[in-house]
């Protein structure tokens, strides 16, 4: 038994030697995949090593919004520009090729000639103007399944003259192919919870109540707690039919201009220099809201490029900001009392309304505030409540 165990060690190692794919190659790619989906080296870097290993002259990444009818293209071998251009065109529309090749089921994996056969297409005039274009005449490819509804295709794409993959070569790309898919699936929730992190960064800084995040086919793909709230309230903006609503038609219009604007630019692969702010009224003669629609923040949205578009960020005018007591008193050196009426002087204007709020006697909130005062710097109640306000 020993003997033959040793027997078939050694005819496995002689095939793997022999092999385009040995154990180790097999190794450092997936290594170099997931890498990649951690966003520790980028895209092309793997996406050009493997086409090198298959011989073939480049490669694409691409992701798809089915809902949207969208696409974004990364590519080895081409510049981005000039893949998502070619996918725009006519010809890429007309090829007969692209309907066979988009219509592969998610998770499979496909090559020319499994899908058609492979001299006949090549006669066809059509075909021959996208070999034309691109000079690419053959295919091998995984239809990818992505989060969040979207799918998408890792394909190495090479020239008639580099032809098309061999057995070996088809028998290789099957054994990578679930770690290619499981990386681009790791990549595209990476980049989505970074693309959602950079909004509420940038939210905070703006001071925003509400944060809603609105994808490229604009749907909601986040609603923060404050703008859930601002939506269930009905008080002047809402969601309706898939779409925002306001309680005037012309708000209303201009609201869902601004947000279709921004998906319109990002679907045409341009610099979104677009969005805007409007005030939107309230029925119930509140303080109205301030909203503004903005291009999700810049970054590599390769995977996750769908679901993370617009970024729509709601003021509420009438809300009070009351600072948390125990931050005034580790700022301003304030005792615990002094701290609640400080916190109390923000939400009501009156001083008399601020003690009782936290059952003190007038005279006794008196001297507390002179000690506030002193304490932060100022001269009067109304200056104590600009400071105050600002750390809300």
């Amino acid at each position: 038994m020993p003997d033959l165990l040793n027997s078939f060690r050694t005819c496995y190692d002689r095939f793997e030697d022999e092999s385009m794919l040995t154990h180790d190659l097999h190794e450092s790619i997936v290594a170099q995949l997931y890498s990649a989906a951690a966003g520790d080296i980028e895209w092309r870097e793997i996406m050009g090593r493997i086409a090198d290993l298959f011989g073939h002259a480049a490669a694409v990444l691409v992701a798809i919004d089915p809902a949207a009818g969208s696409l974004r293209a990364h590519t080895h071998g081409y510049t981005d520009d000039e893949a998502n251009a070619y996918y725009q065109s006519e010809t890429f529309r007309a090829d007969p090729r692209a309907s066979l090749h988009m219509g592969v089921r998610a998770g499979e994996i496909y090559h020319d000639r499994a899908l058609y056969d492979v001299p006949t297409m090549l006669r066809d005039e059509r075909v021959r103007a996208s070999i034309d274009a691109i000079g690419v005449a053959h295919q091998m490819g995984l239809s990818l399944r992505l989060p969040n509804n979207l799918s998408g295709a890792f394909t190495l794409l090479s020239t008639e003259a580099e032809g098309m993959p061999t057995d070996e070569g088809l028998a290789a790309f099957h054994r990578l192919a679930p770690h290619v898919e499981q990386a681009c699936a790791l990549s595209a929730i990476i980049e989505q919870a970074a693309g959602t992190q950079a909004v509420l960064l940038e939210a905070l800084s703006a001071k925003a109540d509400g944060v809603i995040i609105v994808d490229a086919s604009e749907r909601l793909a986040f609603v923060n707690d404050g703008a859930r709230a601002i939506l269930a309230a009905g008080d002047g903006l809402g969601w309706s039919d898939g779409q925002f609503a306001t309680a005037r038609a012309a708000e209303t219009r201009r609201l869902r201009a601004m947000v279709n604007g921004v998906t319109s630019a990002l679907k045409k692969s341009k610099a979104p220099d677009v969005g805007g702010q409007i005030v939107v009224t309230r029925p119930s003669g509140r303080k109205p809201y301030v909203v503004r629609v903005l291009a999700a923040p810049p970054g590599e949205r390769l995977l996750s490029h769908f679901g993370c578009a617009c970024v729509v960020h709601v003021h509420d005018l009438a809300a009070v900001r009351v600072p948390n007591p125990a931050m005034l008193s580790a700022t301003f050196g304030l005792s615990e009392r002094e701290a609640r009426l400080a916190a109390e002087c923000i939400r009501y204007a009156d001083l008399s309304a601020a003690a009782a709020a936290i059952g003190m006697a007038h005279n006794t909130a008196r001297n507390h505030l002179q000690s506030i005062f002193r304490k932060c710097g100022v001269h009067s109640q109304a200056e104590a409540v600009q400071l105050f306000g600002r750390l809300g």
